[in-house]
């Protein structure tokens, strides 16, 4: 099965190692959930800067 998840870089939030911090949940690689990360990335690359959403894509 494959999987995918948005990620995302939040630049100025650091976690306890000084590293950017990245998140994201894992969804069932479908269409409508494809289309809904997609949507959600671009526009986080809009308000913040180009690559700092993404899809990220996993077998599980």
């Amino acid at each position: 099965m494959r999987e995918i998840r948005l990620r995302w870089n939040v630049v100025g939030r650091e976690n306890t190692i000084d590293e950017p911090i990245q998140a994201g949940l894992w969804f069932p690689d479908n269409e409508a959930n494809r289309r809904e990360l997609e949507i959600i990335a671009e526009s986080g690359n809009e308000a913040y800067e180009d690559g700092s959403h993404w899809i990220e894509e996993r077998v599980a």
